[in-house]
Formats: structure tokens, C-alpha cells, sequence
């Protein structure tokens, strides 16, 4: 996978995968400061300093031992950021053969699945969004607190513009399968699954 997305085509399957689908802001704490490494370094240092108390109200501590914190240090931050701290996955897989579209999103507890008949789908369709920031009071105050402490953060507080890949169905549910700042890749990903479903514009798509 890119750092976007990764599309496979074999035969008549078609799959998708994505961490970007959701057309939104990060939060207060910028990704740039609190991301998926810092959480998993602050609770695999949580952990080694909780083992760390336990054993040493039992045992003398020595150099041996700060070698072993380290060592589980780097364990738990792989094992975390691997199987704990992980990016939802949004997999769309289109099945030409069976007639199917396989929407699901892979989280860290189990798959949420939505399938839809082939035939159903009526459009696939790129839209723009511009999200502006909800609360400038707020972001006045952190950019003031963030600059006492000498700190800059970077396109916080700026108006974002989001480029969409949604799929249009006949029930009128309409599904964002990717999102981004990037316009060419947006269109990119429309391209690919309209021309692999064999029409760009699929008002009058008829089951395979």
C-alpha cells in the first residue's frame, strides 16, 4: 500500500484499500505532535515503568536490568504500534464475476461488512469539500499558548479542502471511499474503478 491507498486488479476482482476516507481535520493535537508513534512510545514506557516498580521493590537493581527495560522498551513500542495503535482500513472490493461490491472497514477488533449488488451502483463520482475550523477562539488561545512555549504548529487552524471518491447507489445511499488534498489523486482512483467497471458515467449500468 501507498501512503494512500493500494489498488489490485487480477482477472475480474478489483480491491481498494485505504486509511484515507474520511474527509476531516485532525483534532487540537496536531498530527505533526501526537501521533500513532508517540502513543505507542508513551504506553510501551508506561508498561516497562510499571514492570519496572514491580520488580523493584523485589529485587536489587542493576545495569542488567536497565539493558532488559530497553529491550522490552522496543518490544512493546513494535508490538503497539503493529497490533494496538493501527490505522482503520476502508477495503472495497468489486467482483465483476459474482456480481458483488464488498465494502468493509477493517478496524483493530474485527471487520464491519456492507455488500451491495453489483447492478445497484449507479455512480462512482469525485466531490470537493472545504471544511473550515469550527471554533477560531479556541485555536487563537492554543497557537498563543503553542507560541510561549516556542512551538509552531504547522497548518493548524487553516481552512482544508478535501477531494472525495464517493459511490453512488440506486437506494440513494452514497458511500466516501476516499479522501484527500490531492485533486489528481482523487481522480486517479475514480478512473481505475470506473474504467475497470467498464463505463465512466453508470446511470444505465446493467448486472455483469
Amino acid at each position: 500500500m501507498t501512503d494512500k491507498y493500494q489498488i489490485d486488479i487480477k482477472d475480474n476482482m478489483l480491491i481498494f484499500r485505504t486509511t484515507s476516507f474520511k474527509a476531516e481535520k485532525g483534532s487540537v493535537l496536531h498530527s505533526g505532535i501526537y501521533n500513532r508513534e508517540l502513543s505507542s512510545s508513551l504506553a510501551a514506557g508506561a508498561l516497562v515503568m510499571l514492570l519496572g516498580f514491580f520488580f523493584a521493590l523485589r529485587f536489587k537493581t542493576t545495569a542488567v536490568h536497565f539493558i532488559v527495560a530497553l529491550l522490552l522498551f522496543a518490544v512493546f513500542f513494535i508490538v503497539f504500534r503493529t497490533y494496538i495503535f493501527l490505522e482503520t482500513v476502508l477495503c472495497v472490493a468489486v467482483d465483476k464475476k459474482n456480481g458483488n461490491i464488498d465494502i468493509a472497514l477493517e478496524k483493530i477488533f474485527g471487520k464491519r461488512r456492507i455488500t451491495f449488488p453489483l447492478s445497484e451502483l449507479d455512480n462512482i463520482r469525485q466531490d470537493y469539500l472545504v471544511v473550515t475550523p469550527e471554533n477560531p477562539d479556541g485555536i487563537r488561545l492554543v497557537e498563543q499558548v503553542a507560541l510561549q512555549h516556542g512551538t509552531v504548529i504547522p497548518g493548524f487552524g487553516m481552512t482544508a479542502e478535501f477531494y472525495t471518491v464517493e459511490m453512488e447507489f440506486k437506494n440513494g445511499k452514497r458511500i466516501t471511499i476516499f479522501s484527500s488534498e490531492d485533486p489528481s489523486m482523487a481522480e486517479n482512483i475514480r478512473a481505475k474503478l470506473s474504467g475497470f467497471i467498464g463505463q465512466v458515467q453508470l446511470k444505465d449500468f446493467k448486472k455483469c
